[in-house]
């Protein structure tokens, strides 16, 4: 374990991908010693939480830490992650992420979108209950995704327009080659190429820079971006 007692989210090697004065704001030299939320945890009661970024950029551990820390702290959160390949939709994604269907590119961010639709009324009743809602993936995603392969922003955004807002993302920043050295094998349809992985990192940091959004580089071992997100976490909500 590495850097537990001073946590600092570095911009790494994303300089290659914008310059200085256009890149998002990014939580430095940030501490944290107990590593967990503590307090602020109950600005997260009925909100929902995306986590974002490129394919193996550790999304559901991330997730699945979050939710731990919320419940442990007294807060009711549910997770939930997309592609939901569970309902009658998702099934078709799964197909045609496995090349067993080939649709046109639009009709894949339709899907992508209605995907998310056959969730929201669970979605609706659990933030209207006080559960915080970790999401894995969300309409970002889209748009990133989208956008990396020539589809225009604003369209994007129409056709998810109408599902519950994000009220924090969570970008976890990793560089394609991170992402293959993560899983050199067995890459779907997205995975497998890394010009499309690079172009949308370009994309979700030019999204990060809404200020409800927070980058923190992934680009490290497991227990170090923990560190990362909680203080990062800690710190963007003590603001709030």
């Amino acid at each position: 374990m590495t850097e537990r007692a001073s946590l600092t989210l570095r911009v790494g090697d994303r300089a290659n991908v914008s310059s200085r004065d256009e890149e998002p704001g990014i939580w430095d030299d940030l501490t944290s010693h107990d590593l967990c939320l503590g307090p602020v945890v109950k600005f997260l009661i009925g909100k929902l939480i995306a986590v974002e970024g490129i394919d193996q950029a550790g999304k559901h551990t991330v997730c699945s830490w979050l939710v731990n820390e919320l419940t442990g702290h007294g807060v009711p959160a549910q997770l939930i992650g997309f592609p939901d390949y569970s309902t009658p939709l998702g099934e078709v994604i799964a197909q045609f992420l496995t090349s067993e269907y080939s649709f046109p590119l639009e009709v894949r961010q339709h899907l992508y979108a209605a995907n998310r639709w056959e969730r929201v009324a669970e979605i609706r009743k659990w933030l209207q209950s006080g559960n915080a809602v970790v999401v894995d993936r969300y309409s970002a995603s889209n748009i990133a995704y989208g956008v990396a392969q020539g589809l225009d922003a604003g369209w994007i955004r129409n056709i998810e327009s109408r599902l519950p807002p994000a009220d924090i993302t969570l970008l976890l920043d990793i560089s394609p080659q991170v992402s293959l050295e993560r899983k050199p094998y067995q890459r779907d349809a997205y995975e497998g190429r890394l010009d499309l992985l690079d172009g949308a990192r370009k994309a979700y940091l030019s999204l990060a820079r809404d200020p409800s959004w927070v980058v923190i580089d992934a680009a490290a071992e497991r227990d170090t971006v923990r560190g990362r997100v909680l203080a990062a976490l800690q710190q963007h909500l003590a603001a709030q």
